[in-house]
């Protein structure tokens, strides 16, 4: 099974309950709450690998508004709604406000089964690039502001000379800049450079 948490928000806690006893008996973790506000209050706790499955009629806050509030929070995990009494309406515009997935009181088990192993797949995934460009982010941090220069200069594809006149530097310091910042971010040519700085959109 794919790693994360299943977070459950369902105002009926026989069906909630019933629910996550079916996805732990598949291996996964859950975690449910009958209150959709007690949910919102410890949301920043949540890990970041999950995804969360929605009931759509709750009182106070419904399904559908807690998808807006969550994405006011920049949420990235997806989000699968349930409902006893859907309607064409209501889907399309779950999925306008980036639903994941949407299904009917009660799921076919291997339907929900499936979405929310695809579910975790993409949370997983987006927690890696997360991680990464965090890493990344941090070593081109760990360059001087000079060796930050050439290396743009490098990544918009600039030749030493052409650095060294930008610059008003010697094209040997260029090429000091340039040795010292390559060895810092593991990278070798102007290539890597190039793709390391779009994927930090630096370039």
């Amino acid at each position: 099974m794919t790693n994360g948490t299943i977070y459950i928000v369902d105002d009926n806690a026989e069906t909630a309950q019933s629910l996550a006893f079916f996805l732990e008996s598949l291996g996964w973790r859950t975690r449910v709450w009958n209150d959709p506000e007690t949910f919102l209050t410890g949301y920043e706790g949540l890990a970041a690998e999950g995804c969360f499955i929605f009931d759509i009629r709750m009182p106070k806050i419904d399904g559908l508004e807690l998808l807006e509030r969550l994405n006011a929070k920049a949420n990235k995990r997806p989000i699968i709604f349930l409902t006893g009494h859907g309607d064409v309406n209501m889907a399309v515009k779950a999925f306008k406000n980036g639903a994941f997935d949407f299904f009917l009181k009660p799921p076919a088990e291997k339907e929900l089964i499936e979405a929310v192993e695809k579910a975790l797949t993409v949370s997983s995934d987006l927690k890696f690039q997360a991680e990464k460009l965090a890493y990344d982010r941090k070593r081109f941090d760990s360059l001087t502001d000079r060796e930050k220069d050439v290396v743009i200069l490098v990544g918009k594809g600039m030749m030493n000379k052409t650095i060294a006149d930008t610059l008003k530097i010697s094209e040997k310091t260029v090429q000091q800049h340039r040795g010292v910042a390559c060895k810092k971010l593991n990278l070798i040519n102007a290539v890597e450079i190039a793709d390391f700085l779009r994927s930090l959109s630096l370039r």
